[in-house]
């Protein structure tokens, strides 16, 4: 007889994950059993009737109460997540925090939407604006992204017939967008995110949180919550159009109030943002004749009092409160902003104004128009930049010879001897070639246009008595004043940790209304956007 030969069968050829994705895409579905119209009616009926049978419960709930039931249900899921934890030994106290957060966020997301719902049900159905009674009423059901998950609400619509639109008098009462599912707290958290972080970097954190938010749903809602920041701020400063709202503005008391006279330092400058709001087109403008544009200027101040700048124990400087301005709408609405931002501060209320800058002739020009009182300086290490430019025209970058020429004109400059500098530059114009006078005459221009603003000497010697424990009062007061604009510096630059990140463009658009969401959080003034927020139960 034949004997049979047992051969092993050799495995299919494994394939990548992505190969079996592509073909089980091509593979065509399984077609469901079909339903014979009797099941089919009745199932539409099963589901018709639930969807009835939630609203009439939803719309009949007056208070946000859990059963015994489910409290019961939550203690005892509670209590074996923590019976598990306790089990194992590798386990710590951050296995015992997730497991209390998630217990947690599922009975307060039943009783959320409880709360939310007696709420929406109590609320009249009458026109936010009007407060007429709104005809043709309605029930409608939404879905909320909330803190503690999504909720389903019903709430009552209808139409106004002043003001001619259907209204939701529930989801103004909630603090609902008409077209946003976001609940005014994720309305925060995402506006606060994303003016931190890029979206993608926002969802991870925000899943992290507790909270299941798409980079799509960040970003949208981080947008539509700058241009809500953006109406505010513009209320503000319209307010100063009026001769009603001057006189409101001028007799409310600046914020953190000052016992005494005081004096008013206000710090501007600016830096370049990178934006492509003419994207595909660079081609078309060409041809044209116009040049893309793609770098455009951010202004920004800051305005503080002088008594609210100190010292840490390691004698570095401090501001305890200031008022921040961003802005790349142009120079004429930062002017606006400024000078609002500057009456909030006590501008009416100042003894003195102090306003430092790095020498641009624009920053003078609004100082003049806005704030003519005001005393101008220049910041110190501007200018000692500016002579080290010319050292390194004339000996070379950080040669001996740079270093040895430039020592007695920092002095002069630290003297308030403006006359001497000048004429020491004067000098040097004859014996330098014709590209090295060019740039030698701007500098020598840049110091005399700004040789007023050039007073040093007695800040530098009122610092030194302090040192040496022999300053009078004067001097203790004159010692605390800025020589430079070190405070504007900075801040301009953590502003750029967010708007100047490797490969980024913006829109106008997008760039403003970020940065005037991260503004109001600096001002302290969150709570006018989200007042849920000036809660004392808020989190700080």
């Amino acid at each position: 007889m034949p004997t049979e030969c047992c051969l092993t069968p050799t495995p299919p050829p494994k394939t990548s994950r992505q190969v079996r994705r592509a073909q089980d895409r091509r593979r065509p579905a399984q077609p469901e059993p079909a339903l014979n119209p009797a099941q089919e009616a009745r199932g539409l009926t099963e589901e018709i009737m639930a969807q009835v049978a939630a609203k009439a419960g939803a719309v009949a709930l007056t208070q946000a109460e859990l059963t015994d039931a489910e409290i019961q249900a939550w203690r005892t899921d509670l209590q074996a997540r923590l019976e598990t934890i306790q089990q194992h030994p590798e386990e710590n106290l951050g296995h015992i925090e997730e497991a209390l957060a998630q217990a947690s966020k599922e009975i307060l997301c039943v009783w959320a939407q409880r709360a939310a719902q007696a709420k929406a049900n109590a609320t009249p159905c009458r026109c936010h604006k009007c407060q007429r009674e709104l005809t043709h009423q309605k029930c409608l059901r939404r879905h909320v992204d909330s803190r503690f998950g999504r909720l389903a609400l019903w709430r009552a619509y209808g139409w106004c017939l002043h003001c001619e639109t259907w209204q939701f008098p529930a989801d103004y009462a909630l603090g609902l967008a008409q077209n946003a599912a976001a609940s005014p707290y994720v309305q925060e958290i995402s506006a606060l995110l994303v003016t931190k972080m890029p979206p993608e970097q926002a969802a991870a954190v925000a899943e992290r949180l507790g909270l299941k938010l798409s980079r799509c749903l960040l970003d949208r809602e981080a947008h539509r919550q700058g241009l809500k920041a953006q109406a505010r701020r513009s209320e503000t400063i319209a307010q100063l159009d009026t001769w009603e709202g001057i006189v409101q503005q001028l007799g409310r008391p600046a914020e953190g109030s000052a016992t005494q006279p005081f004096t008013l330092v206000i710090e501007i400058d600016a830096w370049i943002i990178r934006e492509r709001d003419d994207w595909g087109q660079t081609k078309a403008l060409r041809e044209q004749g116009k040049e893309p544009e793609r770098y455009h200027w951010v202004y920004m101040g800051t305005v503080f009092r002088l008594d609210q700048r100190g010292q840490t124990a390691g004698e570095r400087a401090i501001i305890t409160q200031r008022g921040y301005v961003a802005t790349r709408l142009g120079l004429e609405a930062f002017i606006a902003q400024l000078y609002r931002e500057a009456l909030q501060r006590g501008l009416n209320q100042a003894e003195h104004v102090l306003v430092v800058a790095d020498g641009g002739l624009w920053i003078w020009n609004l100082a003049k128009d806005r704030f003519p009182a005001a005393a101008q300086r220049l910041d110190l290490w501007h200018a000692d930049e500016h002579l080290w430019e010319v050292a390194h025209v004339l000996y070379g970058r950080g040669t001996p010879e740079a270093r040895a020429w430039v020592k007695p004109l920092l002095a002069h400059i630290r003297n308030d001897e403006s006359a001497a500098l000048l004429a020491s530059l004067t000098e040097l114009k004859p014996r330098l070639l014709q590209a090295q006078q060019e740039k030698l005459q701007r500098e020598i221009e840049y110091f005399k246009n700004n040789a007023h603003r050039m007073k040093y000497k007695a800040i530098l010697q009122a610092r030194k008595a302090v040192q040496d424990g022999k300053a009078t009062p004067e001097q203790i007061h004159l010692a605390n004043q800025p020589l430079g604009s070190g405070a504007i510096e900075s801040t301009c630059r953590q502003y750029q940790c967010r708007f100047k990140r490797t490969g980024q463009f913006w829109t106008t658009a997008g760039d403003e209304a970020l940065m005037c969401l991260e503004t109001f959080w600096r001002n302290g003034r969150w709570e006018e956007l989200y007042p849920h927020a000036k809660s004392p139960n808020a989190l700080n």
